[in-house]
């Protein structure tokens, strides 16, 4: 008796280790998991073993079978899709231990189908990228046919016959004419009037010997097709490969729309960088900063309009071209709080450039464009409040009306870097960024002295892997969803500065007057601010002093807010 229990632990602990090791190496299908782009909708099962599997097409259901899987009845049964994707249906059926995927197809061509082995910590990836539209291949012009390298050209040289010339090493179509031409000369006699004529003999090895010719050249052109293809077939699998080396991105929380919006929302116009005829930089896989962008953009003003404190306004809505100062223009018709700039970055070809960054106006920039609207050149432009208040000053008080603007100007420029700081924070916590400061520039888009403006790029599409990322539709709404946040954070972080002073945004909405004061005993111009519902500085700069000291019985210009 105390033998078997002895024996019973050790058995039982056998039989467990065994249990384990099978479980280990189990062959399973972990997950299978969907997203499209404009080219194509791409679905990959992840797997912990090197599959057996088999395709079918049975009308417009492709089929994938897999061989073998020990989880075939927990195995993954259902496929998230987005509305583009070429699949409307999802199904899984199973014949014995092999899973069955059907997928129901809408005006696709058949799908590449491989296996990625693992790497980078991934395990094996059985990958089906399905085309959007049906492939059409049009036969290639005989002349378009590549010459072949030496030693495959070798294989097909001709031995000849008869009186002929030498072997010519037929390889293109001009090949086989040159061939012909000499074999043409070689085997018949010019008379003295001028005709070319063949004795029999010559005749019958002219003809063995085009027949040559051509079966070489017909050799030739199958073997440079096959090539061609083979060339082709390396590349897109090397390009999946790197699709799947940049791992798919999880979709951020759904914006949702909000039913009571506040009265007077802080209103953010989004630009969508480039757009129509402009595509803006494509990096090598064709990718187009100009559909990145309005993708971004049109995410951001989603989550933008979740929030009843906010409303978002999008520059363009379409593909569609927007010239530089006209986007300025429409964020003003918008009476915009803050005007955002979507980018995608590219550089020379060989650099390894990669990151998201933010732009702001340089200072230089911003004393050309002030110099501009204090000399007529676009003052009327501005937002109404700050156009009225320096036509109403220029006149009398140049040195006040330069102050405004340059207030007005520092003030933005000053807002659009404290709010750069704080997307480029959560810029950082989701993706790599380029630089960890807002950089200043000087761009076109940027250069309203009453808006508080910046330019996001959000990435490099002449890195190949950010070119990837770009192009994926969670990375893109992971970015807006980054965005949006910054905002919000910037929002309630620093509402001072948002709200800008009392008396600018009053400017702003053409509510401010100037009120004559006669200073009395007890006056300082912090108490007068306060009376007046005014500002120090704008006190100041009413009156040219250059310091705070007034005197009693001195009459003061005092900009009041209504």
């Amino acid at each position: 008796m105390s033998a078997l229990r002895r024996i019973v632990p050790v058995f039982m602990c056998l039989l467990l280790g065994f249990t384990l090791s099978t479980y280990a190496y189990a062959d399973n299908i972990m997950r299978v998991r969907a997203f499209s782009n404009a080219d194509k909708t791409r679905v990959v099962l992840d797997l912990d073993f090197n599959p057996k599997y088999s395709t079918a097409l049975d009308g417009s259901t492709f089929i994938i079978r897999v061989n073998d899987v020990d989880n075939y009845k927990s195995a993954q049964s259902k496929l998230e899709l987005e509305q583009r994707s070429v699949i409307k249906k999802f199904e899984k059926n199973l014949s014995g231990d092999d899973v069955r995927y059907l997928f129901t197809l809408e005006g696709a061509g058949t799908p590449n189908v491989f296996v990625l082995k693992p790497m980078n910590g991934q395990n094996y990836r059985l990958v089906l990228d399905f085309p959007h539209t049906a492939l059409e291949r049009k036969p290639q012009p005989q002349e378009e046919v590549k010459v072949l390298d030496q030693q495959t050209a070798s294989k097909l040289v001709g031995t000849g016959q008869g009186a002929g010339i030498p072997p010519i090493k037929v390889i293109t179509i001009d090949d086989a004419d040159a061939a012909e031409d000499a074999l043409l000369s070689s085997l018949s006699t010019v008379g003295a009037d001028g005709i070319r004529t063949m004795t029999p003999a010559q005749a019958q090895a002219y003809q063995q010997r085009m027949e040559q010719i051509r079966a070489q050249q017909a050799a030739a052109q199958r073997l440079a097709q096959q090539q061609q293809q083979s060339n082709a077939q390396a590349q897109a699998q090397a390009q999946a490969q790197r699709e799947e080396e940049v791992q798919d991105t999880p979709a951020p929380p759904t914006p949702l729309p909000v039913t009571l919006p506040a009265p007077n929302p802080y209103i953010i116009a989004i630009d969508a960088g480039h757009g129509g005829k402009d595509p803006g930089a494509i990096g090598k896989r064709g990718v187009k900063e100009k559909n990145v962008t309005l993708a971004i953009a049109t995410q951001l003003a989603k989550y933008v309009n979740s929030n009843s404190r906010f409303r978002g306004r999008l520059i363009r809505s379409t593909d569609v071209f927007v010239d530089l100062d006209k986007r300025s223009e429409i964020a003003r018709e918008y009476k915009a709080d803050l005007l955002i700039s979507i980018h995608a970055d590219s550089v020379a070809s060989g650099s390894s450039a990669r990151g998201a960054s933010v732009w702001v106006l340089s200072n230089n920039r911003a004393q050309r464009e002030n110099s501009k609207v204090l000399q007529g050149e676009g003052s009327s432009q501005l937002l109404s409040g700050v156009s009225e208040v320096l036509s109403s000053t220029d006149q009398q008080n140049p040195y006040l009306a330069a102050t405004i603007l340059s207030m007005s100007s520092d003030n933005t420029r000053s807002e659009g870097y404290t709010l750069g700081q704080e997307i480029l924070d959560k810029l950082g916590k989701f993706t790599k960024v380029h630089k960890k400061q807002p950089i200043h520039a000087s761009l076109a888009v940027l250069k309203s002295p009453d808006i508080p403006s910046l330019l996001i790029e959000t990435g490099f599409l002449s890195n190949r892997y950010e070119e990837i990322q770009l192009n994926q539709p969670n990375y893109q709404k992971q970015i807006a969803y980054c965005i949006y946040q910054g905002i919000e954070s910037y929002y309630e972080k620093y509402a001072v500065q948002r709200i800008k002073t009392r008396v600018e945004s009053a400017m702003r909405t053409g509510a401010a007057k100037v009120v004559t004061h006669t200073v009395q005993k007890g006056d300082s111009l912090s108490v007068l601010a306060q009376r007046y519902n005014s500002t120090v500085a704008l006190i100041k700069a009413h009156n040219s002093l250059k310091s705070d000291s007034i005197r009693i019985g001195q009459k003061l210009l005092i900009p009041e807010v209504r």
